[in-house]
C-alpha cells in the first residue's frame, strides 16, 4: 500500500505540469571528414547550455533540442563544429582534425553534462571496453582502468562480484561500497544480471561535487551505468558471439606432490619429536618413526610391495628404494579441476524515426567455472523506447529481464572448512586419493552402477569423513534468480529553457537458494544428509521528479536544477531447514524427516530527500557550482532522520584567456577544486534505534533473545570532502589529468563493547571514530602515433593515499589500542599490524623464536625472545595493508582495420598476513601437506636455516608473527585482445554493415611476491584458500545487419 501511494502521488505530480514550449528530436550522424567513418562518443551539446548527450561507437546520436536552436558537436582530435537546427530532425556533420580544446560529455547526477563545464572528480569508460573482455559480472572489469578505484574479490565463482571501494576507505563498520545507479535511478540489484554488451558506458564520481546530489547513498563514491538506446535511423541487427575457455588464473601454492618427499618429511617430524622430546635415543626414535609412520600416524601406504614398517629406512631416513610402483595417483590440485566452456550469445536490434525510436537485446550466458558443479548462466532481455509526442512532450520506457543460475561452489569457500575444496586439497598430505581404492592392492571400486566412489577418509587422520570434491559432486549449492528492473520517464519541456522530468523506477529481485549435503559422507553424513532452503523478494521503488532551468545572456549561462526523490525498498525472507533424506539424490524437502528450522521475516527502507544545484557559466572561461540536499531515512530515530548534505566547487578553462590561445603546443588546461559534505546510512540494520530480537525454540517452547541493541542516538556518518586537480592537454598528443583529495569521515559508525554486566548483545552502536584519506590520483594517456590509418595509445593511472585515523573511540586507551591483529592509534591507519615479531631460528636448537619486550629498571625496553608464541609480545610493527601506489595502465594500437589492446593492474607496497602459507609451513601434523620450502628446513646439517625444525605436533612453529607478513604488490595482465574489422565495402558486399572478428584473454599473467598468493583478496590485508580469479581465452565475432 505504502508503495502503491509513492507510485500515484509520483505519477500525479507528472501529469499536473503545464507545457508551453517546442522541443525536438534531432538524430544524426558525426563523422571524420577525411575518412567518412564515424566519430565514436563524440560530444553532442546544446549551444549555450551544458545539457548534452554522447554519441554511440558509430557516431550516431539523439538529442531533444529547441527547434531554433545551435547544436556544437566535438571530439578529441578534431575541431568543433556548429549546426543551427532550423526545425530539421536529421542533422549530420563531419569533423575535421584540429590542435584545439576539445570538449567531452560525460555522465553525471540526474544528467549529462560537458565536462569542462564539470567542476567535481569524474571518469567515464565506454562500453566497448567493457565489452572486450569475458567476465559474468561487470564489476571485475573495473580492475586497473580508473584511477581511485579500488577492487578485491574473494571469490573467482563465475558470476561473483567484486568488492569496490572509490578514494580509499570509507568506514569501520558501515558499508563502504559505492551507490549503483542504472539509467538514472539508484539500482540495489546484483551487477551479474546487466549483461555489459547493453552498457553504453559507465561514469565512475568520486567526489562530494560530482556526488552530493546523492545525498545519503553517495559518500563512497557513485558508479553510473548508462544502457544503450535505441536510434532513429532505419533498423539494424547487431549479432554478438563469443566462446572461449576457463581455467584456473593464479595457480596454487607450491606444495608437496611427490609421496616419497612427504613420507620422509613426516617421518623426520616424527622422530624428532621423541627424540627432541627427550624420550628415547636418536637410534631408537629412528626405528619408532619407521615402524609407527603409517600404523599410527598417516595409515594409508601408497606403494605396493613394502610393507609398512619397510617403507621408510631407519638408517638413512629416506625411502625404500623398491618403493616405486603407486597404488593411486590422485592429485588434489589437479584431478579436481577442469577447463570449463563460457559461451555468449547477444542479439540487439536498434532503430526508429524522428518520433520513436527502440532498442531490443536478448542475450545468453553459460560460463562453467574451472571447479565442477560451479558455474554461472544467465537469460537476459533489455527493451528500451524513447517517443516524443506533439512538439514537447517526450515520454521512455526501458524494461529489463533477466533469470540467472548459479552454483555457489560450497558454502564455505573462504575458509578451513574440509568442504573447501581449495583449502582441503592444499593441506592434504599427497598421499591421499579422491577416490577409493583397496588400501592392500591398490585396486578402484566402483558401487553397483559402476560409478566411482570417493574416498571418505575414515582411517585418515586428517579430515576424517571428508571428501570435499565428493561432497562437491553429490551435494547442491545453488541459487536461481528472476530479476526485473523497469524505468520510466516524462519529459515536458514548459518553457524554452525550463523543463520538467519525471522519472520512476521499479526492481524486483527474487533469489531462490537450494543449498543440499549429501549424506553419503562429509559432515551431513552423521544426520542422514541436511538441506537448506531460502526465498528472498528483494522489491525496490525510486522516484523522482526534477525541474530544470537553463537560461543564457549572452556569455552568462545558468544551470538551475531542483528535485524531490523516494525511495521504497521492502525485503521478504523465508528459511526453512531439515535433515534425514530418504532419497540421497532428492534434496526437495518432501524427501527429507527432521524439521530443524522455520523462519521468515521482512524488513523495510525508506528515504526522502529535496535536493537543488546551481551551476554558473561565464563565457566558457569560469564555471561555478554549488549543491544542497536533504535526506531523511528510516533507519534513524525520528529526531535522527534528517541529514544535511552540500558541496560547492568552481573551475578556471584557462586555455580560453587570450594569454594562453595562441599557444598552440597547448591544447586544453583546466583549473578545479571543490568541498562537501556527504552521508551514510548503509550500516546495516534496518531500524537502528529499536532492540531486535528472536524467536528460539526449544522443545516446543519459545525463548525470546535480544540480539540487536537499540541505539537511538546514532546518526548519519558523515564526510567532508575536498577535492583540487587540472586536466591538460599538450602537442594533441598527450593528456594528463591529476587530483588532490581529502575524504574525512566523521561520527563513524562504531560497535562498542559493554559489559558483561549489561547481558547479550554485549556491543552496542554508538557514532564515535574519525578518520581521513589524504591522497593524490592522476591519469596520463599518449597518443604515440596519430594518423588517419593508424592510432596507437598508452595511458596510466595510479593512486596513492594514507589512510589515518584522527578521532579514537571515547571508550578506548586514547594512546592506542588493539583490534584483533591490528593496531588503531591516532596518526595510524585502519589496518596498521599488530602481531607478534618473528626473531628467526635457534641455530642451536632449530626452535622458532619470537621478541619479548619488558621494562628495564631505568624505564627504557629490554628485547628478549622465547620459542613459545604464546608468550610473545603483540606489537604494532609499523608495517600496514594498504598499498603505497595502485592503478592499471594500458596500451591500443588500430592499424588498416587490424587492433590490439592490452591492460594491466598493479599495486606496490602494503603488507599482506599469508595465512595460507603459513598453514603450509608448520612443524608436522599427520596427514597435512607442506609448501616445498619446508626443504630448506633447520638440520644439524642446516642450522643457518631460518625454518623451524620439524617436529609433529609442535604448534609454535608458525604462529601468525612477522614471518608471514609478505609484500602486498602484484601485476596483472587483466586483458589482450587483438581483432579485425573489416572495410565497409566488404562487409556491405554480403549484406552487412559492419564485421568483426576477435581474440581476447582475460587474467593471462599474475605476479606477486609468492606463487599462489593473490592480494585482490581483500583491502585488509588478509588471505583465505578462496576459488581463485579465472583465466578466460575467448574467440568472438560481431555481425550488423
Amino acid at each position: 500500500m505504502k508503495k502503491a501511494k509513492l507510485f500515484l502521488a509520483a505519477l500525479s505530480a507528472m501529469l499536473t505540469v503545464s507545457v508551453s514550449a517546442q522541443d525536438i528530436t534531432v538524430t544524426g550522424t558525426v563523422t571524420d571528414a577525411s575518412t567518412g567513418e564515424g566519430i565514436p562518443f563524440a560530444s553532442v551539446i546544446i549551444k549555450g547550455t551544458a545539457q548534452g548527450v554522447a554519441a554511440d561507437a558509430d557516431g550516431y546520436y539523439a538529442i531533444d533540442a529547441p527547434a531554433d536552436g545551435t547544436l556544437e558537436f566535438s571530439s578529441i582530435g578534431y575541431m568543433t563544429a556548429e549546426a543551427a537546427i532550423d526545425g530539421k530532425t536529421f542533422v549530420n556533420v563531419s569533423l575535421e582534425p584540429d590542435n584545439e580544446f576539445i570538449d567531452e560529455t560525460i555522465v553525471v547526477a540526474y544528467g549529462v553534462q560537458k565536462k569542462s563545464s564539470f567542476v567535481g572528480a569524474a571518469e567515464q569508460i565506454s562500453g566497448e571496453k567493457l565489452q572486450s573482455m569475458s567476465s559474468s559480472n561487470i564489476s571485475k572489469s573495473l580492475e586497473g582502468a580508473v584511477a581511485g578505484l579500488q577492487t578485491s574479490s574473494s571469490s573467482g565463482t563465475p558470476g561473483s562480484s567484486a568488492n569496490i571501494i572509490i578514494r580509499g576507505l570509507g568506514s569501520v563498520s558501515a558499508e563502504q561500497s559505492p551507490l549503483l545507479v542504472v539509467d538514472g535511478v539508484p539500482y540495489e540489484g546484483s551487477l551479474n544480471s546487466i549483461a555489459s554488451n547493453d552498457i553504453e558506458s559507465i561514469t565512475v564520481l568520486k567526489d562530494a561535487a560530482a556526488n552530493s546530489m546523492y545525498g545519503a547513498r553517495g559518500s563512497n563514491g557513485v558508479i553510473i551505468i548508462t544502457t544503450k538506446r535505441g536510434t532513429s535511423d532505419r533498423v539494424s541487427v547487431t549479432f554478438d558471439a563469443k566462446v572461449g575457455v576457463n581455467s584456473r588464473g593464479v595457480p596454487a601454492y607450491d606444495v608437496i606432490s611427490n609421496p616419497a618427499d612427504y613420507y620422509e618429511l613426516t617421518w623426520e617430524s616424527i622422530r624428532n619429536s621423541v627424540y627432541y622430546g627427550g624420550q628415547m635415543s636418536l637410534g631408537q626414535a629412528n626405528a619408532y618413526a619407521s615402524g609407527s609412520l603409517i600404523r599410527d600416524y598417516l595409515r594409508y601406504n601408497v606403494y605396493k610391495g613394502i610393507g609398512d614398517a619397510e617403507l621408510i629406512d631407519p638408517t638413512t631416513g629416506k625411502l625404500n628404494p623398491y618403493a616405486y610402483d603407486l597404488k593411486w595417483t590422485d592429485n588434489w590440485n589437479k584431478d579436481v579441476f577442469r577447463n570449463g566452456v563460457r559461451q555468449e550469445y547477444t542479439v540487439t536490434a536498434s532503430g526508429g524515426n524522428e518520433n520513436t525510436q527502440a532498442y531490443l537485446s536478448v542475450s545468453t550466458l553459460d560460463d562453467e567455472g574451472y571447479v565442477p558443479a560451479s558455474g554461472f548462466n544467465r537469460i537476459s532481455v533489455r527493451g528500451k523506447v524513447d517517443q516524443t509526442i506533439g512538439e514537447h512532450i517526450k515520454i521512455g520506457l526501458n524494461v529489463a529481464y533477466s533469470n540467472t543460475t548459479q552454483n555457489l561452489y560450497n558454502s564455505s569457500e573462504a575458509g578451513s572448512s574440509f568442504s573447501n575444496l581449495f583449502y582441503f586439497g592444499q593441506s592434504i598430505a599427497p598421499i591421499y586419493p579422491i577416490f577409493q581404492y583397496d588400501l592392500a592392492t591398490g585396486e578402484k571400486l566402483y558401487d553397483n552402477n559402476g560409478g566411482e566412489l570417493y574416498d571418505w577418509g575414515e582411517a585418515r587422520p586428517y579430515g576424517q569423513l571428508s571428501n570435499p570434491y565428493g561432497q562437491l559432486m553429490t551435494s547442491k549449492n545453488e541459487v536461481i534468480s528472476d530479476n526485473i528492473s523497469s524505468r520510466g520517464y516524462l519529459d515536458i519541456q514548459i518553457l524554452k529553457d525550463l523543463k520538467f522530468t519525471a522519472n520512476v523506477a521499479y526492481d524486483v529481485f527474487i533469489d531462490k537458494y537450494d543449498y543440499y549435503t549429501t549424506p553419503v559422507g562429509g559432515d551431513a553424513a552423521t544426520v542422514n544428509g541436511r538441506g537448506r532452503q531460502q526465498m528472498e523478494r528483494y522489491s525496490a521503488l525510486n522516484a523522482n521528479q526534477l525541474l530544470n532551468y537553463t537560461p543564457t545572456f549572452g556569455d552568462h549561462s545558468l544551470n538551475i536544477l531542483l528535485g524531490h526523490e523516494i525511495k521504497s525498498d521492502s525485503n521478504y525472507l523465508m528459511l526453512g531447514e531439515m535433515t534425514n533424506f530418504v532419497d540421497p539424490n532428492n534434496s526437495d524437502f518432501a524427501n527429507a524427516v527432521v524439521y530443524q528450522n522455520l523462519t521468515s521475516h521482512t524488513t523495510e527502507y525508506f528515504l526522502q530527500g529535496i535536493f537543488g544545484r546551481a551551476e554558473y557559466n561565464y563565457a566558457n572561461k569560469y564555471y561555478l557550482s554549488a549543491s544542497y540536499r536533504m535526506d531523511a531515512s528510516s533507519r534513524f530515530a525520528p529526531d535522527k532522520r534528517w541529514g544535511d548534505f552540500w558541496s560547492v566547487g568552481a573551475s578556471w578553462n584557462a586555455k580560453q584567456e587570450n594569454f594562453l590561445i595562441g599557444v598552440n603546443w597547448l591544447d586544453a588546461f583546466r583549473i578545479k577544486a571543490s568541498f562537501g559534505t556527504q552521508g551514510n546510512d548503509n550500516i546495516g540494520v534496518t531500524k537502528v534505534y529499536e532492540d531486535l530480537f528472536s524467536i528460539q525454540r526449544i522443545d516446543g517452547e519459545a525463548s525470546i533473545v535480544k540480539v540487536f541493541r537499540a541505539a537511538p542516538d546514532v546518526t548519519w556518518e558523515k564526510s567532508d570532502n575536498f577535492n583540487a586537480g587540472f586536466e591538460a592537454r599538450f602537442f594533441d598528443r598527450l593528456s594528463v589529468n591529476a587530483d588532490f583529495f581529502i575524504k574525512e569521515t566523521k561520527d563513524m559508525i562504531y560497535y562498542r563493547p559493554l559489559a558483561m554486566s549489561q547481558g547479550e548483545p554485549a556491543t552496542q552502536l554508538v557514532n564515535d571514530m574519525d578518520m581521513k584519506n589524504t591522497g593524490v590520483e592522476f591519469e596520463i594517456s599518449a597518443d604515440l602515433v596519430k594518423t588517419p590509418n593508424v592510432l596507437w595509445n598508452v595511458s596510466v593511472n595510479g593512486t596513492h593515499y594514507r589512510n589515518e585515523i584522527t578521532k579514537l573511540p571515547s571508550d578506548q586507551p586514547q594512546d592506542g589500542y588493539n583490534n584483533g591483529i591490528y593496531w588503531r592509534e591516532l596518526g595510524g591507519s585502519l589496518y596498521d599490524f599488530y602481531i607478534p615479531e618473528w626473531a628467526g631460528v635457534d641455530p642451536e636448537t632449530g626452535l622458532g623464536l619470537y621478541n619479548v619486550y619488558s621494562q628495564s629498571g631505568k624505564g627504557g625496553e629490554l628485547v628478549g625472545t622465547t620459542t613459545s608464541a604464546t608468550n610473545a609480545t603483540n606489537r604494532a610493527i609499523g608495517k600496514s595493508a594498504l598499498p603505497d601506489l595502485y592503478g592499471g595502465f594500458s596500451t591500443f594500437l588500430s592499424l588498416y582495420g587490424f587492433d590490439l589492446s592490452a591492460s594491466f593492474a598493479y599495486q606496490l607496497g602494503g603488507w599482506t598476513l599469508d595465512s595460507n602459507y603459513q598453514a603450509l609451513m608448520g612443524a608436522g601434523t599427520a596427514g597435512t601437506n607442506w609448501h616445498k620450502d619446508i626443504f630448506d628446513r633447520w638440520t644439524p646439517q642446516n642450522t643457518d636455516s631460518q625454518i623451524p625444525r620439524l617436529e609433529n605436533g609442535n604448534l609454535n612453529a608458525s604462529q601468525t608473527s612477522t614471518r608471514f607478513l609478505t609484500k602486498a604488490s602484484y601485476l596483472s595482465l587483466r586483458n589482450v585482445t587483438i581483432g579485425y574489422t573489416f572495410p565497409k565495402r566488404i562487409a556491405e558486399k554480403i549484406s552487412m554493415q559492419n564485421l568483426r572478428i576477435f581474440l581476447t584473454g582475460d587474467n593471462l599473467w599474475y605476479t606477486s611476491a609468492r606463487r599462489g598468493l593473490d592480494v585482490r583478496q581483500s583491502f585488509n590485508g588478509t588471505t583465505g584458500f578462496t576459488y581463485s580469479a579465472l583465466r578466460t581465452i575467448s574467440a568472438g565475432v560481431s555481425l550488423t545487419f
